[in-house]
């Protein structure tokens, strides 16, 4: 963590002083030498302290003493200088496009406070200047005393080495639970009756047992290969060492020597017409392409294991019947056996199924068999197995990991995954995952948009900051960090887009983020201990305890349940740029959100997830000039004031809005003119449009060039039912006018900028739209529309246009209580580049795909009430990963049509089909050469929805390819709609009603907040009112 926040300082701060700078020019004059110091210290600390934070794991805790005193020194002083930055930037900054007269005035209001920060730099430069002192004094000293105990800190060292060895050769003795299932699915595998080569990689997290699943199958397979080999690619290293070690085991001498191109010749040689059985054991780089060369167009297996999911992919993608097999961790009913087992090393562990000992421990072994073991074997140390004595243990298991030896192994593992991560500020990513509580899922767009927020991601001229974020994402989900919640578990709340990490990862996380005062986390406990003195990322999990911290310096604050109501004063935040109050269980108002936009003027997120009796955005939010995100889904806020579509920063904005009426023409033609040279907004999902006078978004939609992500509804206005078919030309032209915004926006999508569109309407407005929203063919063609989503009405016929679109990747249509016909079923064959196809209605049509259709198609998925018949002729889709049939009456549906598919990963069936359909469809995954994953998903009749507002619900989706899962806009458009039609056309029960829920909430009072407007809108309002007089003089 130190290495990441000096780096997060150097690659960030001192561009933002020298940017501040830029616009001050007498500022910089003066302080130019001053910051030039500064920034050039810090990179050279940030090196330094990067190439220690890996000797910080390798090495014992009391090495390390002065290094991590020196570091917390300098860490404050990252803090103190970014502190300093936020407080007098915004008191300072003033808009370029600001009239003479006004900039004028604004530096005769703001002389003082650029004196303060002037002094504040030379302040702060003198205390880097005290600290490099210290550190050359003490630190040379510190070395000359730790030159002596070198020897012993080695052998100490060696001796947690070989503990560790020990305890991974237990792992792989007789206790082994639940690894049946997966030995038998492996062996199937490796004895299917293919001659050819076939490489099969095991991909998982650290600890999760692929290194026993691999040797179990190894000596099962004993006897039945010519030659045999199991080699360590992580302890061998480069690809020349493995072929050595692969060439020892097979008995050909090597006499140490030989260059890589004749150890491979030799290898060929050798193996020739045998059938050989290799495992390369902790795969850590893509070298598969490197040797693999030997190994074509002869009979054996490769069986490799890896903990990166692009290394799997890599040695398991030459051929089609290659495979990767995904470990998942243990089910609970094997989790709680393994883990008694090893606590009381008794093979009948005298524990009832009922009995809650060890319920803290499990929760946070999370089903990973390596925490479950080096845990009960820690608490089996300590004695008094009582479930209080357990639960103590294990509510600092964090600490624990850093410093008792029956938990090395555990350690080693990860630490072995946070080292492995070569960038910084993926390391800082990952760390903030401690915000969230044990076991809670996270949204993957939320999550990246608060690290944008945070300042976490520094974009340059080649990526920017949320594409570099959601790389980062990307890198720890290769790296088996976190992990894509399993639609397997059959609750449909774990269908949408979430992710988790493992509990030990998680605690590992904490204990890391707590030492270096990166997190911190308060909940109710029996004896709190005393939060740090300096709080700057807070995460509150259920606290009830007044907080009597000083909140001044707090940057960041996330709320999970019901919090103190002194916790909702925001006017004591000066610094907060990221409030996550999605998950608040307060009862937040009207007051609460003008507070807000009066005292938080940092601000850079700002999500109101459960704030369901907020109702209006106040004209107060255009202080927050900073603000990048705006999340108001789950309110009731239905109105959007201009205010908000004039922020400068603003980024991505959620929820569902009309805007603001009475915008005369002179205002809306000022509104475009700004949207068109200032606005950033990307994503819009979104606005509401009608046939009366809702029509504001659609002429300023044409005007945002930088939006990439679009969702409107199209409604029928409540003050007006007149048929808008029947209102002549007045609908025509609103009809018109909405669509030219559309096509405009579609237009504007490039190769290197895909859009994406949503559309949601009634069965009025479907049909007239669709015919306004034709496109020339040629314009058509250059499009790269990549995502399409259209809900609402009878859906009679596709868009012309839709099938000339040449970038189009994502395609859902959803008539829920409608049939998509024949002719629909039919033009979709002509969609080129289609890879994610979702079909939902209340039946479907014939619907054949032919060989050649739909060629590029990856995933499809079809959820209707009634299946007629679905025909995949021999050939056609040969790309087609996962099959989606979500319908509860397959009786009769052939499930021999998926041997056809030669890619197939994953079929998902509705979990209502009856047995006999059940057995068929395993029985078809398991004579097919890939073995597809088989799942059946959960309805929504068996999941309370009264914990949550209606409108929050998720969409019936389960896993899937990456391919339209890092689609953003999927994740903010499959709502409650979607999932409502469902449930009504499937009569899968009734689901509570969103007035009846509300009213329920109504008995959540928070008593009303003190309100303390800070010094520096007093400031703002007395510059505004000087300015007004001299403007009116």
């Amino acid at each position: 963590m130190e290495a990441a926040a000096a780096t997060a300082f150097a690659c960030r701060i001192a561009p933002k002083l020298l940017a501040f700078l830029a616009t001050n020019h007498k500022l910089r004059q003066n302080l130019e030498h001053d910051i030039t110091y500064i920034r050039n210290e810090f990179a050279l600390i940030s090196a330094a302290i990067q190439q220690d934070d890996d000797h910080r794991w390798r090495s014992r805790p009391s090495r390390d003493h002065m290094q991590r005193a020196w570091v917390k020194i300098i860490r404050d002083l990252a803090h103190a200088v970014e502190d300093c930055i936020d407080r007098f930037m915004h008191r300072v900054t003033i808009s370029g496009t600001s009239t003479w007269l006004r900039q004028a005035v604004h530096r005769v209001q703001t002389v003082t406070v650029r004196k303060e920060f002037a002094k504040a730099i030379r302040e702060i430069k003198k205390i880097s200047q005290e600290s490099s002192k210290l550190r050359e004094t003490y630190y040379s000293a510190s070395i000359a005393a730790g030159t002596s105990s070198c020897s012993a800190a080695s052998s100490s060292v060696a001796s947690e080495t070989t503990t560790q060895m020990a305890i991974d050769d237990t792992l792989s003795a007789g206790r082994s639970v639940g690894m049946d299932a997966p030995q038998d699915e492996l062996l199937e595998l490796i004895q299917q009756q293919q001659q050819q080569l076939k490489v099969i990689s095991i991909v998982g997290f650290h600890g999760i047992g692929k290194t026993l699943l691999a040797r179990r199958v190894y000596h099962r397979m004993e006897n039945q290969y010519e030659a045999r080999a199991w080699v360590s690619a992580a302890e061998q290293g480069v690809p020349t060492n493995v072929l050595k070690q692969i060439l020892q085991q097979l008995g050909i001498p090597t006499n140490g020597g030989g260059n890589f191109n004749k150890l491979c010749a030799v290898l060929r040689l050798y193996l020739g017409s045998k059938r050989f059985f290799i495992v390369i054991d902790d795969m850590q780089t893509e070298f598969w392409h490197d040797i693999k060369d030997i190994f074509v167009g002869l009979s054996g297996r490769v069986l490799v294991t890896t903990a990166i999911q692009s290394v799997a992919n890599a040695c398991s993608s030459s051929a089609a019947h290659d495979h990767v097999y995904a470990m998942k961790t243990l089910a609970d009913e094997h989790s709680r056996l393994l883990f008694f087992k090893e606590a009381f090393q008794d093979d009948n562990p005298p524990v009832n199924k009922e009995d809650q000992l060890g319920s803290e421990a499990l929760k946070k072994c999370d089903g990973l068999p390596l925490a479950l073991v080096t845990t009960a074997r820690y608490l089996q140390s300590t004695g008094n197995p009582t479930r209080e004595n357990w639960a103590t243990l294990c509510h600092n298991l964090g600490v624990h990991l850093e410093t008792k030896e029956m938990l090395a192994r555990m350690k080693c593992a990860l630490v072995h995954s946070y080292t492995s991560l070569v960038k910084h500020d993926v390391k800082t990513c990952l760390l903030y995952l401690g915000i969230y509580p044990t076991g809670r899922t996270v949204r993957r767009g939320n999550l990246i948009r608060k690290w944008c927020a945070e300042g976490f991601i520094q974009g340059d001229y080649m990526c920017n900051a949320l594409d570099a974020a959601v790389a980062n994402f990307r890198e720890l989900v290769n790296r088996s960090i976190i992990q894509r919640t399993d639609a397997s578990s059959k609750n449909i709340k774990d269908q949408v887009k979430t992710y988790r990490t493992h509990g030990m990862m998680l605690e590992f996380i904490l204990h890391m983020s707590k030492c270096d005062n990166f997190i911190t986390l308060l909940y109710d406990q029996l004896a709190p201990p005393p939060p740090p003195s300096k709080v700057c990322w807070l995460s509150l999990h259920d606290a009830s305890a007044r907080v009597a911290n000083d909140l001044s310096l707090v940057r960041s604050l996330t709320v999970f349940g019901k919090a103190h109501e002194s916790v909702l004063y925001f006017s004591k935040y000066e610094l907060l740029r990221v409030l996550d109050l999605e998950e608040c269980g307060n009862h937040l108002e009207d007051k609460h959100l003008r507070e807000i936009c009066n005292n938080l003027l940092l601000l850079r997120y700002l999500s109101l997830g459960a704030a369901l009796t907020v109702t209006v955005l106040p004209k107060e939010i255009k202080k927050l000039q900073l603000l990048e995100t705006l999340d108001v889904r789950r309110t009731r806020i239905e109105i959007l004031p201009t205010q908000v579509m004039e922020l400068p920063c603003l980024i991505h904005l959620f929820g569902k809005f009309k805007l603001q009426q009475g915008v005369g023409g002179r205002k809306m033609l000022k509104l475009q003119t700004w949207c068109s040279e200032n606005s950033k907004l990307e994503t819009v999902a979104g606005f509401v449009v009608d046939n009366n006078k809702s029509q504001g978004f659609a002429q300023l939609m044409e005007h945002m060039k930088h939006l990439t992500k679009v969702k409107i509804w199209c409604q029928q206005s409540t003050n007006n039912s007149m048929d808008p078919i029947s209102s002549g030309s007045s609908s025509s032209s609103k009809y018109t006018h909405l669509s030219e915004a559309i096509k405009g926006f579609i237009k504007r999508s490039t190769d290197k900028k895909a859009h994406s569109l949503s559309l949601s309407f009634n069965d009025r407005w479907c049909q007239d739209l669709l015919v306004n929203l034709s496109l020339e063919k040629e314009q058509a063609s250059s499009c790269y529309l990549s995502s399409l989503k259209v809900e609402g009405g009878n859906i009679c016929s596709l868009p012309p246009f839709v099938t000339m679109l040449g970038g189009l990747t994502s395609l859902c249509l959803s008539s829920p209580h409608h049939q998509l016909s024949g002719d629909i079923l039919a033009a979709l064959s002509r969609v080129r580049c289609l890879a994610y196809l979702r079909l939902i209605a209340s039946q479907l049509g014939k619907l054949v795909i032919v060989r050649g259709a739909l060629g590029s198609l990856r995933r499809l998925c079809i959820v209707v009430e009634v299946m007629t018949e679905l025909e995949v002729q021999e050939g056609a889709l040969p790309l087609l990963e996962s099959l989606q049939l979500l319908c509860k009456d397959l009786n009769g549906f052939c499930s021999i049509m998926i041997q056809s598919l030669g890619r197939i990963k994953e079929v998902t069936l509705h979990d209502g089909v009856n047995d006999e359909t059940r057995q068929k469809w395993k029985e078809a995954a398991k004579n097919h050469p890939r073995r597809p994953k088989l799942l059946f998903v959960k309805t929504a009749e068996d999941v309370d929805m009264g914990s949550e507002p209606a409108d929050n619900s998720e969409s019936l989706q389960v896993d899937g390819d990456d391919l339209q899962q890092d689609d953003d806009e999927k994740e903010d458009t499959d709502k409650i709609d979607m999932l409502v039609d469902f449930v009504s056309k499937t009569c899968l029960g009734t689901m509570m009603n969103k007035e009846s829920f509300e009213q329920g909430m109504e008995g959540m009072v928070v008593g009303e907040n003190r309100r303390k407007r800070a010094r520096t809108v007093g400031e703002g309002n007395s510059m505004d009112k000087v300015f007004d007089r001299v403007k009116l003089k």
